[in-house]
């Protein structure tokens, strides 16, 4: 068997800004699907199926609303970030945040719920903290929340057939882009079939071919246009700050942010219910090509292109493809890439 990927050990988006931090590797995490290759005895798993029209929410605190630097969105005392990071800026800050992306989660919970919704799934997408960013207790009371890592599908986990829709509060753009914070999970490019895909439209795939819709992405103006541009079905944009930086925007004040999610997911799950809004699919097979980030160090790409389970073909020193059937084998593509940062 061979050695497993070391663990990045700051977040991903950390590594495109300000480079890689490895700690020794601990075999794929707790469970998970790492590059070991086992197979995630979680994969099946459902979620509590409630009645009513049923929306699942994810909540990307590196996209949320006011947010703009690292500090914000880290503690500073991930496994393997610098010491110099574990500072009181970092641990007042990010705890300030992570109590206003709960906010941002209820906000959009109350408009899907005046628009007609009645089951609520909240998915905690970002690596910060062990993906436990979301403040539990803070949680409207209605809804399931998804936190925690490793897990399968990554920030869709359990998502399946019976949910009516999709929606993203944190959209963040593309990896080079310019957007705020700008990544694309592990990778400095991903495509399929020849179309670039962001985090949002990757997802948006995978859930479209179980027929389930986009029809509310909240973000930077560079993620809301570029996803506009994947997307040709259409959703309803919430434009929560403007970039002017890779880590500078114009935002807006937390309560407006809040005012405008709300809108936006009422106004969605009217629009869905009435059928605006149809399921991202892309021809099959899907033909995938991605670039292995260039913070990831050699040895890691090296693993990376051990991956048997996917039948990569290597076609330069970090590019990589393969060919699928399953838009699930894409997002367990994603799962088994990603550094498990846990703390």
């Amino acid at each position: 068997m061979r050695p497993p990927l070391p663990r990045v050990a700051s977040l991903l988006l950390a590594l495109s800004i300000a480079g890689p931090a490895m700690l020794p590797a601990q075999a794929g995490g707790r469970g998970g699907r790492g590059l070991s290759g086992a197979p995630n005895q979680f994969q099946n798993k459902r979620l509590p199926v409630e009645p009513g029209f049923r929306v699942y929410i994810v909540s990307n605190m590196a996209g949320m609303g006011a947010a703009v630097d690292l500090k914000e969105i880290m503690a500073g005392t991930e496994a393997g970030a610098p010491a110099q990071t574990a500072t009181a800026s970092f641990s007042e800050y990010e705890t300030r945040f992570r109590s206003l992306l709960t906010q941002e989660a209820n906000a959009a919970i109350r408009g899907a719920r005046l628009g007609g919704a009645r089951s609520f799934v909240v998915s905690d997408a970002h690596p910060g903290n062990g993906f436990g960013n979301i403040l539990p207790w803070e949680l409207d009371s209605g809804a399931v929340l998804v936190r925690g890592f490793p897990r399968p599908l990554f920030m869709i986990s359990g998502i399946d057939s019976t949910f009516g829709t999709l929606m993203f509060d944190g959209a963040v753009a593309s990896a080079g882009s310019k957007g705020i914070l700008p990544h694309t999970f592990g990778f400095d490019a991903f495509s399929v079939n020849g179309k670039p895909l962001n985090e949002v439209a990757i997802c948006a795939l995978i859930a479209g071919e179980m027929g389930v819709p986009v029809s509310m992405v909240a973000g930077d103006d560079a993620a809301i246009e570029e996803t506009r541009s994947m997307l040709p079905g259409g959703f309803v944009p919430v434009i929560t700050k403007y970039a002017v930086g890779r880590m500078a925007g114009i935002t807006y004040s937390p309560a407006k942010v809040r005012q405008m999610i709300a809108a936006g997911a009422a106004e969605a799950v009217r629009r869905e219910k009435a059928g605006a809004f149809k399921p991202f699919t892309l021809a099959k097979p899907y033909h995938v090509e991605f670039t292995v980030q260039g913070a990831m160090s050699d040895d890691m790409v090296a693993q990376v292109a051990a991956m048997s389970e996917f039948k990569l073909e290597r076609t330069g020193p970090r590019l990589f493809r393969f060919t699928t059937e399953s838009a699930r084998q894409i997002g367990y593509l994603i799962d088994a890439m990603q550094p498990a940062v846990i703390r």
